[in-house]
């Protein structure tokens, strides 16, 4: 009897192992989302609901099938399509496109979520993304944009040189690496983050020319995740520059009438801060580069160490002019802490941080009233090689 009942019991555990996932889907039954875009709904459109969402899905049959090849019944087989929805909630959008396609969208590969500025001036962006963050399938690493447009404009962009115009946009955006006018890419992790602490923040932007694109500028959010304004390329060098994320800019500076390009190799950016008169708080800001001839114009003797000496000046001028540039909108324009000022405070100064917190960009706007002072030390370490110097 005892024999009996252990062989069942063996039955038992081998039937429960063998029933597999009970919820598993077939790959070839899941529409990957690559790309999602979300815009608020004209006043013809809300009928359906104040939210367009717009899933870009891929086509995998398209990223296999080479210019003119027609086995498929078409000389050039897309490899993506758009589907958009609108609906009052992400969720309720999300349901609708369901309805529309044979295979339910499925949001683990999502590459990028883009915003446009109509709804960023609106304030909901922490709506809008909620259903995101709490999606068990969403990635935090998932980056996002701001489009100076409508979103699902930029998504049907065909780029020429790749296949998906998300994957297209996540490379461009990797670009920061080469110029400072781009913003470095942020993550729906990191606006969770300042969401949750409500700090103000930054993130890329996106234009549409045409049937191209461009990844340049910066989009200033206040702590109450509303939209205050862009930021034009040479304003969002300067931010990169005084964030100290500027690894491998390039800064033109102008020498007689001529221009050299200093390649920005290296920076080192330390903030100093003094609080004995709590009213009108001091920054200072140190900025360290190092950098390199990458172009000269200009005739001139790199041999010379009064030459060199002289160029490092006219750098370290046209960084402080840029940035002073940069400080003034952030601080009289857009009025928003983006360069994280009162981070340094509750770290340095907490005692006083607490005090003026509530106060820092809304109400006696301290933010604004503060001197922030740059200094540049700018050093050369390579001037390349050339035929005639002089």
């Amino acid at each position: 009897m005892r024999r009996v009942r252990w062989i069942w019991f063996i039955a038992l555990i081998l039937a429960i192992g063998m029933t597999g996932c009970w919820d598993r889907v077939e790959i070839e039954d899941r529409g990957f989302v690559v790309g999602a875009g979300i815009d608020l709904a004209d006043e013809e459109e809300t009928e359906e609901g104040k939210y367009i969402l717009t899933y870009q899905f891929v086509i995998p049959g398209g990223l296999q099938a080479r210019e003119g090849d027609s086995s498929n019944g078409s000389s050039s087989q897309k490899a993506y399509f758009n589907l958009s929805s609108a609906a009052n909630t992400m969720f309720g959008a999300t349901r609708k496109l369901s309805y529309q396609t044979s295979r339910s969208p499925y949001l683990q590969h999502l590459r990028m979520i883009l915003i446009s500025r109509k709804l960023s001036e609106s304030g909901e962006l922490a709506s809008v993304l909620d259903v995101f963050l709490r999606d068990h399938e969403m990635r935090r690493a998932t980056k996002i944009m701001v489009t100076e447009g409508e979103a699902r404009e930029v998504l049907e962009t065909n780029p020429k040189n790749e296949k998906l115009p998300v994957m297209f946009f996540e490379s461009t955006s990797l670009n920061p690496t080469k110029s400072s006018s781009i913003f470095p890419p942020t993550n729906i992790g990191d606006v969770q983050a300042y969401i949750l602490s409500k700090s103000s923040f930054a993130l890329p932007i996106i234009r549409k020319h045409g049937n191209e694109v461009s990844v340049s500028g910066a989009a200033l959010f206040d702590n109450a995740q509303r939209l205050k304004g862009f930021l034009n390329e040479e304003e969002t060098s300067g931010l990169n520059i005084l964030r100290g994320t500027a690894k491998d800019g390039v800064i033109e500076v102008r020498v007689n009438d001529e221009y050299i390009a200093y390649e920005i190799k290296g920076l080192r950016q330390t903030i100093q801060a003094d609080v004995s008169d709590p009213e009108h708080i001091r920054f200072t800001i140190h900025l360290e580069l190092e950098g390199n001839i990458g172009e000269t114009q200009e005739r001139l003797d790199l041999l010379s160490t009064h030459q060199l000496a002289e160029l490092e000046e006219k750098t370290e001028q046209e960084v402080i002019r840029i940035t002073n540039g940069t400080l003034t909108k952030l601080q009289q324009e857009f009025r928003v802490d983006v360069l994280d000022l009162g981070d340094e405070l509750n770290r340095r100064h907490h005692a006083l941080w607490q005090s003026i917190k509530d106060d820092w960009e809304q109400g006696e706007r301290y933010l604004s009233r503060c001197d922030i002072e740059v200094k540049v030390r700018a050093k050369i370490r390579i001037v390349g090689s050339t035929l005639e110097t002089k």
